[in-house]
């Protein structure tokens, strides 16, 4: 039994492949094959000339973290269907998953031309630009998001995608999370301070709990101990732990910061994930130094 097993985790890793070295040398790995991943390659093989198919497989990659697998998929899709937002939109998010900023402000600039009132495209191009470091542009494009007029033209984009045309709380609070971000770290205080404005405890949360408690903690209406970062794991590390450092940075404590950056970037599982990235570029931009 042992030695099934042992087989078992070899064949699994085996199957991983390498898909982005940090500044720090670090190798992030996809995860394997699975069999969701089967049923939606046989069905994209059959419908060769269906986008619906092929989004759905890259999507399919995209959730193994095989980004050199869903990429390419984007990549011709755009070049059949160059109107079309979805490969856009999706290809610049896996761009900043593998730390291609400049190359994911481009892809998503070009699907906001197609899409501008899409919550989808202005949140991942907000946060391509936080991550270049271009800050006072990030606070700008998800206030455009967050205030948007009622019967603006939001563009062509698929009925599915959220528009930023009555935001429902989840959406209002992910912005705001990373709109409070980028305005502190532009120097705009007083609209950060602003911004809060609008946050309260009763909103109507299910997905973004963690920024909306980010968001109270701003605002003095919950305390630090419940972001202890001794009980941090996981999502909710990776969701609560980059505001704190971040607040952390912004209000000269550059050493609680860092100590939190590390942590973020200790469990190289979460390579994907939006906290990881923001606090591995912060740190390779040299803010701990």
């Amino acid at each position: 039994m042992r030695l099934v097993i042992a087989l078992g985790c070899a064949a699994l890793a085996a199957a991983q492949t390498p898909q982005f070295k940090s500044a720090g040398g670090k190798t992030y790995l996809s995860q394997a094959d699975n069999a969701d991943l089967k049923a939606l390659q046989e069905k994209a093989a059959a419908s060769p000339n269906d986008a619906a198919a092929q989004i759905a497989l890259a999507r399919g990659y995209d959730r193994l973290l095989q980004f050199d697998r869903s990429i390419p998929i984007y990549t011709k899709l755009i070049r059949e269907s160059p109107g079309d937002v979805q490969a856009y939109r999706y290809r610049g998010h896996r761009y900043i998953s593998t730390r291609k900023f400049p190359e994911a402000v481009a892809d998503l600039v070009r699907a906001q031309k197609i899409a501008p009132g899409s919550f989808d495209v202005l949140y991942h191009l907000g946060l391509a630009q936080y991550l270049s470091g271009d800050f006072r542009g990030a606070a700008d494009t998800y206030g455009r998001c967050l205030d948007w007029r009622p019967g603006a033209n939001e563009g062509v984009m698929p009925k599915e995608w959220r528009g930023c045309a009555g935001l429902d709380d989840d959406s209002r609070i992910a912005i705001s999370n990373w709109r409070y971000a980028a305005l502190r770290r532009a120097g705009q205080e007083a609209e950060a301070r602003k911004l809060l404005e609008a946050v309260h405890e009763k909103m109507q949360v299910k997905e973004n709990i963690a920024y909306l408690n980010a968001l109270l903690f701003y605002k003095g209406e919950r305390g630090e101990e419940i972001f202890d970062a001794a009980k941090l794991q996981g999502a909710s590390l990776m969701a609560l732990g980059y505001p704190i450092a971040n607040f952390a940075l912004m209000s000269g404590n550059k050493a609680k910061a860092c100590a939190l950056f590390e942590k973020l970037m200790a469990d190289p599982a979460n390579w994907a994930a939006f906290g990881f990235i923001a606090a591995e570029t912060d740190v390779a931009r040299g803010v701990c130094r």
